[in-house]
C-alpha cells in the first residue's frame, strides 16, 4: 500500500512538473510577464546611427506591419530591426500616419503579430491596467512598465506607466484583453502650477501614446524626400533654438550661435564697431541693422520650408515653429521700437 501511495505521488509530481509551463501561464494570464513571454517574438529593437528605440509587429487590417514612431526613424540613417532573439526582420514599404506620430513598415519576415484594439473608447476603461513593452533607455532589454489607463482622447491615450527614453515606439498593451491600445510616444512636464503660479514639487509628468485605431490616412514614404524634409525641419528648429538663446541672454558673440544667418548678423554687428574713425558705424545704427537682420532671418527659413515640406508629420512640426517665430518677431519689433530710447 505504501509503495502504491509513493508511486502515485511520484507520478502526480512528474505530471505537475511536466505541465508547469501551462499552469504558470494559466495563473499569469493577463499579467505583464505573461504578455512579455507571449509576444517576445513580436517586440522589435530599432537601432540606427542616430539612436535606438522600440517597435512591435502588429496586425492592421489583416496584414502584418512593424510599427514605431516617426520620430524614432526620422533622421536615423542605417536603421535596423531585430527581435529579442537577435534575428533580423525584413521590411518593405513604409507609410506615415496622417495626424499621428506613427510609421508602419510592411513585414516581409514571418513572425507573430500583436492585435490592435479597435474602438478603444468602447473596449477599454479609465483605470484599466496597461503595460508598456519596449527597449527602455535603448539598452536592448525588454522591461515591462506597469501602469493604468488614465485618459482616452480621439487620437491618443494617457497612461501612468513611466516609460522612458528608448521606449518610444513601444506598444501600450491593455492587460485584460492583451491588445495594443496605443504606441508610447511622448511625455510632458509641468513645472509651474497653473492655478497658484508656484513651482510644482515634484514636477508633474504626463505620458501619452497615439492610438492606432484612429489613423484614417497613410502617406507612402519616399525616403529621399522624407529625409530631406527632416533635415529642413532640423535646421528650422536649430535656428529657433538660437533665437531663444539670443532673446534670453542677449549675447552678441558670434561663437555663441550655430545658425549661419544669426552668426552672419552677429559678425556684421561686430565688424561695424571695428572700423576706422572715418567709417565706424554709429552704435544705434549698428544695433538697428542687427535687429533688421534677425527679423529677416526669423522669417526666411520658415517661408522656404513651407514651400518644401509635404509630409503631414513635418508640416505639423513646422506649424509649431511658426508659432514660436511669431513670438520672437514680436520681441524683435519691440526691441526695434525702443532702440535708442
Amino acid at each position: 500500500m505504501k509503495k502504491l501511495i509513493l508511486f502515485t505521488l511520484v507520478v502526480v509530481a512528474a505530471i505537475a512538473a511536466f505541465r508547469w509551463e501551462e499552469w504558470r501561464d494559466w495563473f499569469d494570464k493577463g499579467s505583464a510577464p505573461h504578455l512579455t513571454r507571449e509576444f517576445s517574438s513580436s517586440l522589435v529593437f530599432i537601432e540606427g546611427k542616430a539612436g535606438a528605440g522600440s517597435g512591435f509587429v502588429c496586425s492592421i487590417g489583416g496584414k502584418k506591419f512593424v510599427v514605431t514612431n516617426q520620430h524614432v526613424v526620422a533622421g536615423n540613417p542605417g536603421t535596423k530591426f531585430t527581435l529579442l532573439d537577435r534575428s533580423p526582420i525584413q521590411t518593405g514599404q513604409a507609410a506615415a500616419a496622417v495626424g499621428h506620430d506613427i510609421m508602419t513598415f510592411a513585414l516581409l519576415s514571418d513572425t507573430k503579430a500583436m492585435e490592435m484594439m479597435t474602438d478603444v473608447e468602447k473596449n477599454a476603461a479609465i483605470g484599466d491596467d496597461v503595460s508598456v513593452l519596449g527597449n527602455s533607455n535603448g539598452d536592448r532589454v525588454i522591461a515591462p512598465i506597469a501602469g493604468k489607463l488614465v485618459g482616452i482622447g480621439p487620437d491618443r491615450v494617457e497612461v501612468s506607466a513611466e516609460f522612458v527614453h528608448g521606449n518610444s515606439g513601444s506598444p501600450i498593451v491593455h492587460l485584460k484583453s492583451g491588445k495594443v491600445i496605443g504606441i508610447a510616444t511622448y511625455a510632458t512636464v509641468r513645472r509651474i502650477d497653473s492655478i497658484t503660479g508656484r513651482p510644482k514639487e515634484p514636477p508633474e509628468v504626463k505620458r501619452f501614446g497615439f492610438r492606432l485605431d484612429s489613423v484614417k490616412k497613410w502617406e507612402p514614404v519616399a525616403w529621399p524626400a522624407y529625409s530631406a524634409e527632416f533635415k529642413t525641419l532640423e535646421n528650422v528648429e536649430a535656428r529657433t533654438n538660437d533665437f531663444l538663446k539670443f532673446l534670453l541672454t542677449r549675447r552678441l558673440e558670434v561663437a555663441a550661435y550655430g545658425d549661419s544667418a544669426i552668426r552672419g548678423a552677429m559678425e556684421r554687428y561686430a565688424n561695424a564697431g571695428k572700423g576706422t574713425a572715418l567709417v565706424k558705424a554709429a552704435p544705434l545704427s549698428a544695433a538697428k541693422d542687427l535687429l533688421n537682420s534677425l527679423r529677416s532671418a526669423c522669417d526666411s527659413d520658415i517661408a522656404q520650408a513651407l514651400s518644401l515640406v509635404r509630409y503631414d508629420f513635418f508640416r505639423r512640426r513646422l506649424g509649431e515653429q511658426q508659432k514660436l517665430r511669431a513670438e520672437f518677431h514680436k520681441a524683435l519689433d519691440l526691441a526695434m521700437k525702443t532702440a535708442g530710447k
